[in-house]
C-alpha cells in the first residue's frame, strides 16, 4: 500500500510514518499516512510532527492501516487524540474468483482516458456530498501527469451519462488494489457499483495481479463487494483528527 501511494502522491516521512498528499487536492481520502512498522506506545510527539506536516499543507490529519500490522498503534492514537473515523474489513479476491455478473442494462465501461474530466469530477462527488463542482483542468492535468497503466482507471456511463468510476492499482508482488468505486447517487440500486468492482478487479488480474484487494466504506458496500466474490482477510482502520 505504501509503495503504490508513492506512486500516486507526494510522500513524506515522519518516522515510523509515511504521509502521502494530494499536492492538488484537499479531499480527505486523498491524504493520510500509514505507519512504517508495528508502532505503539507514547507517541504523542511524533503525532504532533505529523499533524504540523498535514496543517503546513491545509490537510485534515488522517492514517489509515492494517490493524494486524501495528495491533497497538489504535490505543495510540486514541490517546493522542485522533477519533476512530472507520473500522472495516480489508477483503481479498484471487483472479480465479472474481464473479461474472449480469450485465447492467445500458451500461458501458470504458477507460478514464475517454473522459478524464468526467472521471475526476465522479469521483469528488461519489464520495463527496455530490454537488461538488465540475473538475477544473489543472484537476485533471494533475490526474493525467501521474501516468497511469492504461485500463486500470474506469470510467462507467449510463445511456452514455458518466456516473460511475473505479480503479485498480498496478499489480506489485502480485496484489492489486480495487479503490474509488462510486456511483453518483441518482444511478444506485442497479448493480452499478458491482459491475464497477468486477471491471476493476479484472483490469488488475489484466495487467498481473493475482489476488485483488479492498475495504469497503460501509455494510451496504461490503455486500456488493461480496457479490463480486471478495471475502474478509483482515480489518482496515481508519482515524483522524476530530474536525
Amino acid at each position: 500500500m505504501r509503495d503504490t501511494a508513492r506512486g500516486f502522491y507526494d510522500a513524506v516521512s515522519v518516522p515510523p510514518f509515511t504521509a502521502f498528499f494530494s499536492p492538488r487536492d484537499p479531499l480527505r481520502y486523498l491524504n493520510y499516512a500509514i505507519p512504517d512498522e508495528p508502532a505503539g506506545g507514547d507517541l504523542r510527539a511524533t503525532l504532533e510532527r505529523l499533524r504540523a506536516e498535514f496543517r503546513e499543507r491545509e490537510r485534515l490529519p488522517r492514517l489509515e492501516y492494517v490493524e494486524g500490522f501495528a495491533p497497538g498503534l489504535g490505543a495510540a492514537l486514541e490517546r493522542a487524540g485522533f477519533e476512530l473515523e472507520l473500522r472495516a474489513p480489508l477483503m481479498t479476491c484471487s483472479a480465479a474468483a472474481i464473479a461474472e455478473l449480469s450485465a447492467v442494462p445500458r451500461l458501458e465501461i470504458v477507460p478514464a482516458g475517454h473522459d478524464v474530466r468526467a472521471y475526476v469530477t465522479i469521483g469528488r462527488r461519489g464520495f463527496g456530498s455530490g454537488d461538488e463542482p465540475e473538475a477544473t483542468d489543472e484537476q485533471v492535468e494533475a490526474w493525467r501527469a501521474r501516468r497511469r497503466p492504461e485500463g486500470l482507471s474506469l470510467l462507467g456511463l449510463l445511456d452514455g451519462e458518466p456516473v460511475a468510476v473505479g480503479a485498480a492499482t498496478p499489480p506489485l508482488d502480485g496484489l492489486s488494489e480495487v479503490a474509488g468505486i462510486a456511483v453518483l447517487e441518482h444511478a444506485r440500486g442497479r448493480g452499478i457499483g458491482a459491475a464497477m468492482t468486477a471491471a476493476a478487479a479484472g483490469a488488475g488480474v489484466a495487467h498481473g495481479a493475482e489476488l485483488a484487494f479492498l475495504s469497503p466504506g460501509s455494510d451496504g458496500a461490503q455486500s456488493v463487494y461480496e457479490r463480486v466474490g471478495f471475502r474478509p482477510a483482515e480489518t482496515s482502520l481508519y482515524y483522524a483528527d476530530p474536525e
